[in-house]
C-alpha cells in the first residue's frame, strides 16, 4: 500500500489548521486594539478584544491555512505575552463559534 501523502503529526497529534471562514464573507473595521467584525451570513456584529484581534489578524494575513503552534508563536512575537496554549484554544474555539474562522 503507498499512500499519496502524508498528514503531519506532532507529539503524536494531527496538526490542526485554521482559516477564514469561507462560506460567509466578513467585513473588519480596526479600533486601536480592537476589531468590529461584521458577518454577512448571520448580520451579526462582533467586537473582539485584543487576543482575539490580533489571532485573527494573523490567520486572515497568513496566505495559507496556520496552524496552532505557528499561532502560538505569532501571537507572544506579537506582543501577547500572556497568551499559552489553553488560551488561544479559548480564542479559536469562539471565533469557530461565531463562525468567523474554520479548521482545516
Amino acid at each position: 500500500m503507498q499512500l499519496n501523502y502524508w498528514p503531519i503529526f506532532i507529539n503524536n497529534f494531527i496538526v490542526v489548521k485554521w482559516n477564514i471562514y469561507q462560506s460567509f464573507p466578513i467585513q473588519l473595521a480596526f479600533f486601536d486594539d480592537q476589531i468590529v467584525v461584521f458577518h454577512h451570513g448571520s448580520g451579526e456584529t462582533h467586537l473582539l478584544d485584543k487576543n482575539a484581534s490580533l489571532i485573527l489578524s494573523t490567520i486572515m494575513e497568513s496566505e495559507v491555512p496556520i496552524c496552532e503552534p505557528a499561532l502560538l508563536g505569532m501571537a507572544i512575537e506579537a506582543g501577547l505575552g500572556s497568551v499559552d496554549s489553553q488560551t488561544l484554544a479559548g480564542v479559536l474555539g469562539a471565533l469557530q463559534n461565531l463562525q468567523i474562522i474554520e479548521k482545516i
